[in-house]
């Protein structure tokens, strides 16, 4: 698993997020400083993470949000 994969899990855990919101997490607590992560790659990840199983889709369309 990556280490972008890890920081998604590790944001769901808390509680239920969109990937914008997952994005302000990450620029917020400067994790791109340390991890390169861009924005489309944390969309592109939670979409694989999600067919994986690993999360689940809450609502649909906008202000989709994902949880464990």
């Amino acid at each position: 698993m990556a280490t972008i994969d890890l920081i998604v899990l590790g944001m769901l855990r808390k509680e239920a997020l969109s990937a914008y919101d997952i994005q302000k997490q990450v620029e917020y607590q400067n994790i791109s400083r340390w991890v390169k992560i861009s924005t489309p790659s944390i969309y592109k990840k939670v979409i694989k993470l999600e067919e994986k199983g690993y999360i689940k889709t809450i609502g649909n369309g906008r202000g989709t949000k994902y949880a464990l």
